[in-house]
Parts: C-alpha cells; structure tokens; sequence
C-alpha cells in the first residue's frame, strides 16, 4: 500500500511540476501574444502561432529538467514532444476558432480558456515521451 501511495504522490508532484512550468510558460507566451496582436497588430492566428512555436521549445527543455527529472535531452526526444504540441496546437487553435468565431469570445480571452482542455491529455504525452527509455 504504501508503495503504491508514494507513486501516486510522485504522480501528482509531476503534475503539479507540469503545470507550474505550464503556467509560467502561458504566461510569457500569453504576454508575448498579447504584444504581437495589439501592438505589431499581427493577424491573431499568426500571433498565436509564433507564440506557440516559441511556447514549444521552451515546454520541451523546461519539463525535461524541471517536471520529469531527464536531462537526457535527443532529437527524437524533441521532435517527439513537437508532435505532442502539434496535437496540443491543433486542439487548442479549433477551440479558440470556436470560442471566437461561434461564441463571440474576445480574441485575447480566448487563447486563456483553452488550455484548461488541452493540459491532461498533453501532460500524459508529454510524460511519456521524455520519460519512456526506449526512446
């Protein structure tokens, strides 16, 4: 029991470490959007874009050090996590057309709302891709 109660904790310090780094790096990426959109007036999907290419390389070497304790950094490793962004990008990106264009949602609000679907699920990718051995 008391094994299976400190890989739980181990669990959920991971996850607390992912959203800590998530957060922080939401948060730069939320001002650097926020900057392109406003004062360069990019167009609000190229803006998020930039933003997220930028968010990616930083999740990458951040969650690696910082979150899962891997310094064994690779190419395949990061490319891997691109995928896991790409996927993240995509379900994020068709909830702001959504929040925007269905809902009338503030183009700057609603880059902050999406995330609260997308974390899950690219936390468990994310931690399978920089954790798993084989790779």
């Amino acid at each position: 029991m008391t094994d299976k109660l400190n890989f739980l904790k181990g669990k959920i310090k991971e996850y607390i470490k992912f959203n800590i780094v998530g957060t922080s790096n939401f948060i730069v990426s939320q001002i650097l959007y926020i900057t392109l959109f406003t004062l360069f007036k990019l167009n609000y999907i190229i803006a998020y874009t930039i933003t997220s290419i930028l968010s990616v390389i930083a999740s990458y070497f951040l969650n690696s050090k910082f979150t899962f304790k891997n310094e064994n950094y690779s190419t395949k490793r990061f490319f891997l996590s691109i995928l896991v962004y790409i996927f993240e990008y995509i379900l994020n990106m068709g909830i702001i057309i959504l929040l925007v264009q269905i809902f009338n949602v503030n183009k700057i609000i609603a880059p902050l709302i999406s995330p609260v679907f997308s974390t899950p699920p690219v936390f468990f990718l994310m931690r399978f891709v920089i954790k798993n051995k084989k790779i």
